[in-house]
């Protein structure tokens, strides 16, 4: 199998005379993606949920000429102003004839620019087009599998299922009026129309939209997420982290979106609509009405009593005690949001009522918990607000829970000069606090337990040169996983790169300083981690882009652990195939020092692998176009340890020193 890595590494080398340059979103957004890849590992399926929502922004851009202004706030890295001075621009000057107008708008600097032509697109001829020529018809299937060539102790002893991991996805579109989407996914060890899943499939996403609709502006009968103001009582979507919040001035948007993932984390199911109650088809209705109902199974650890003590995420169903939790609790909820929006202000009054069938009893033994959500019925209450000026964006939420606890974050964005931007993000979210539906910005994704302010600034003071910088403090009033008393964080980072034509050189460095429990939980030590990065991109031709990176790491917890990283990464195109591969080795002192590394992925799949240890990485990645119908993608990887001779654990192990695994993808436009 290693010789198999090697020789796809030297053909895409070998390629390189004929290929054509051509960046995707993800390559454009990748210090984005990273620090995505670098959160903590409680929240993969949030991550999953974010790539999933960009690579669908991605796969049916936003046609610039008639795209509202609601449909310009769901690309996350656009402020207010900055979706306004867009609209403002088609009004005054007319529909724009090509991306190359964009640079007309003195809010876009070139980094906006840049990644706005990954999730948008003109069509000088939308205008002239026919109703029938508009609502075009339009559908893919897209099959994906994962084969590992490895065998771990569940496969053999424990899981139910087979060790393959595959999904079906098809997606359908009639113009911007009806969509319509399907999932199935099956994780490795999961049964297959056997032992529980009889329909086939572990889990199934679905969903039809309308949009447009005389009164309804937006209507979805299936799985759905809802987000509202800062998240604090509807943060059913995504956040993407604070290096992203700079590019957005923390603003907020109110997004009503399908659920199409695979994740089983963090949707409604049921049905939902926004209403146009003032101002029927106006690009900004003043006053709408946002109504959903909902009624989902979920995974409970249940007590000996028949109380559930946690609600599971994860949606593994592999052994028969994860499959004994399938759907043994249902969540019935029925919310609504009544916004008013007047020139550059937007107000807005948000609520969700929910009610178990089971009775919530967190554990309590454990000090952390002891303040988490329980009984069967809960509600939260909030207003959030917003007001826009072209260099000025305030926004906030102030909320309220059933037991009467509060929470509230604000922030304003101010533009003081071209090219800069300032933000400035305050919170304070009471560790009694409780929202199921809940993530907002700060440490803790679930808005609780936390107070804290963030500033940060973005600046272009050269043409060619991007400055990104943030300082966070929060404290947390109560005790937390693994911290048994009040602590305190700060995060800081900053990033400089510097772009010409062919390439661009990028230095980062992102310091945490935390506290955590000492070995006999008697009191709180330090927990800090330094890391660092400085990654070469060339593209010597329009041919290839290269791109070496260095990451290193230092923690502190109890004593010291360093390590580092060094990839190489070689992207080649032609007109109808693309090929990229990966080498890196790496080398730290254990866990607490593991790094990191962004890998591409096929299309809506999401993965951030932790290397600890001492070992290499290599991936080759090929994706062909075969004929206008059909697209096949491959991908091979390989992780070799030199320290171990074993890798995971529990019914994760496998006895071998050497994981490969082989992704396929199939995606037929129909």
């Amino acid at each position: 199998m290693k010789h198999l890595i090697a020789i796809t590494l030297a053909m895409v080398v070998a390629m390189t005379a004929n290929a054509q340059q051509e960046e995707t979103w993800e390559e454009a957004w990748e210090e984005i993606m990273q620090e995505m890849a670098e959160e903590d590992e409680n929240d993969e399926e949030l991550r999953e949920a974010m790539h999933e929502h960009l690579s669908q922004l991605a796969a049916n851009p936003l046609e610039l000429n008639t795209a509202t202004i609601q449909d310009l706030e769901q690309i996350p890295f656009l402020n207010e102003a900055q979706v306004l001075a867009i609209a403002d621009y088609r009004i005054k000057y007319g529909p724009m004839r090509s991306m190359a107008e964009l640079k007309m708008i003195k809010e876009l600097d070139y980094r906006r620019r840049e990644l706005l032509e990954r999730f948008a697109y003109v069509d000088d001829t939308v205008e002239s087009q026919t109703p029938r020529q508009r609502d075009r018809l339009h559908s893919q299937l897209t099959a994906t599998a994962r084969v590992p060539f490895y065998t771990r102790k569940g496969d053999d002893n424990g899981y139910l299922g087979y060790k393959y991991r595959h999904s079906l996805r098809y997606e359908l579109t009639y113009g911007k009026h009806v969509k319509a989407g399907l999932t199935g996914a099956q994780d490795a060890g999961e049964p297959f129309f056997a032992n529980g899943n009889k329909w086939g499939y572990d889990n199934y996403s679905y969903y039809v939209q309308l949009s447009k609709m005389g009164l309804a502006e937006k209507v979805i009968v299936g799985k759905y997420k809802v987000k509202a103001g800062m998240g604090l009582v509807l943060g059913s979507s995504f956040q993407l982290g604070k290096q992203a919040s700079l590019m957005s001035l923390g603003r907020t948007v109110a997004t009503l979106r399908p659920h199409a993932s695979r994740s089983e984390a963090d949707y409604f199911h049921g049905a939902a609509a926004t209403l146009a109650l003032l101002g029927r088809g106006k690009a900004t209705p003043p006053l709408t009405l946002t109504l959903f109902a909902s009624r989902r199974a979920m995974d409970g650890t249940l007590a000996d009593n028949g109380t559930v003590t946690t609600l599971n995420t994860n949606g593994y169903h592999r052994t028969e005690s994860e499959m004994e939790r399938k759907h043994n609790t249902h969540l019935s909820a029925v919310g609504a949001r009544l916004a008013f929006t007047s020139g550059r202000w937007l107000v807005a009054m948000n609520g969700v009522y929910t009610s178990m069938d089971r009775e919530l009893t967190p554990p309590a033994t454990s000090l952390y918990r002891r303040y988490n959500a329980k009984g069967r019925h809960f509600s939260n209450a909030s207003i959030d607000y917003r007001y826009t000026h072209r260099r000025l964006t305030v926004s906030g939420e102030t909320a309220v829970c059933r037991d009467g606890a509060m929470a509230t974050a604000n922030s304003i964005g101010v533009m003081p000069a071209e090219g800069l931007t300032i933000t400035a993000l305050c919170r304070f979210y009471s560790y009694k606090y409780n929202g199921l539906y809940s993530h907002a910005f700060g440490n803790n994704s679930n808005a609780r337990n936390e107070s804290g302010l963030m500033l940060g600034a973005t600046w272009n003071p050269l043409p060619h040169l991007h400055l990104q910088a943030y300082a966070d403090y929060a404290h947390h009033p109560w005790a937390r996983y693994l911290v048994s008393k009040p602590s305190d964080d700060w995060e800081m980072m900053a990033q400089a790169a510097w772009k010409e034509r062919r390439w661009t050189l990028t230095a980062r460095t992102r310091i945490r300083l935390r506290q955590r429990d000492n070995e006999e939980k008697t009191a709180l030590t330090d927990n800090n981690e330094y890391r660092a990065r400085l990654a070469l991109t060339l593209s010597p031709s329009r041919r290839v882009k290269l791109k070496t990176q260095i990451d290193a790491v230092r923690t502190f917890y109890l004593q010291a652990y360093k390590g580092a990283m060094i990839s190489q990464h070689i992207t080649v195109k032609r007109q109808s195939w693309t090929a990229s591969a990966t080498a890196a080795f790496f080398n730290t002192d254990g866990y607490y020092s593991r790094l990191y590394m962004y890998e591409r992925q096929m299309a809506y799949e999401f993965y951030s692998p932790a290397f600890f240890g001492k070992g290499m990485r290599l991936a080759a990645m090929v994706t062909a176009d075969i004929g206008k119908s059909l697209r096949l993608t491959a991908r091979l990887s390989n992780t070799n340890y030199f320290d171990r001779d074993s890798a995971g654990t529990g019914l994760q192990q496998t006895d071998h020193s050497s994981l490969t695994d082989l992704d396929l993808q199939l995606s037929w436009k129909l």
